[in-house]
């Protein structure tokens, strides 16, 4: 699975990009994830809602979207050091959580059954660990449109904002997403000046994120 170069002989690391402090590689974030070092994991990992577009080929299933199983596997080999995680309600939480925030996308009610008056509008992240902090308390509801979806892009991307809103209280040092996507995670990121690191299994979004990180630093509020 994945890139059978990204670890090579000798654990040798081959990175898909690198460059201004930012690192991708291509392949299966369990095969590489100990062969990198990082200091905080900030994640949108597949949890087990088996996740489909129905906006045809462009958007295939995410790869190990049918249940927890690598999002568990990655943060056992984790440990006990700060991590943000995304999940949703109706799926098993990760062991370890200290603290839940909600990501608010109303008023947009998603989609799902159309025929249920309510959608389901929210996201929950997962705080584990310690050394969270920021310049003032904020509410743990964060309330922020999603980005629109087109063309090759990621099915289920989120706001470069909302990403740097994460990192913004993280403890220092370099940021691991062992579940890249399309690079929002780096992006914000880079965009804040910190160091990271991404995984991605994907090789057509390891190519979207490469594009991403190539721009310029974008100065958030524009």
């Amino acid at each position: 699975r994945g890139d059978p170069q990204a670890v090579g002989a000798g654990g040798a690391m081959k990175p898909y990009y690198e460059r201004g402090g930012i690192t991708i590689y291509h392949g299966d974030c369990r095969e590489i994830l100990p062969h990198v070092q990082a200091d905080v994991l900030v994640t949108d990992p597949p949890y087990g809602m088996a996740y489909q577009s129905n906006r045809g080929a462009d958007h295939a299933a995410i790869e190990g979207d049918q249940s927890t199983e690598a999002r568990d596997a990655i943060l056992a080999a984790w440990g006990d050091r700060p991590a943000i995680v995304f999940g949703r309600w109706d799926q098993p939480r990760p062991n370890g959580v200290v603290a839940r925030l909600i990501w608010s996308k109303a008023p947009d009610p998603g989609m799902g059954d159309l025929s249920f008056p309510w959608g389901n509008s929210d996201e929950e992240i997962y705080v584990i660990g310690t050394g969270f902090s920021g310049k003032r308390r904020v509410a743990n509801v964060i309330t922020m449109g999603k980005p629109p979806v087109n063309g090759r892009s990621h099915p289920t991307p989120k706001p470069v904002a909302l990403m740097a809103h994460l990192i913004e209280r993280c403890p220092t040092g370099t940021i691991l997403d062992p579940f890249m996507g399309s690079g929002t995670t780096l992006r914000a990121a880079k965009d804040l000046g910190r160091k990271a690191i991404g995984i991605e299994i994907e090789e057509r979004y390891c190519e979207i994120a490469a594009k991403r990180l190539s721009q310029e630093v974008l100065p958030f509020g524009a």
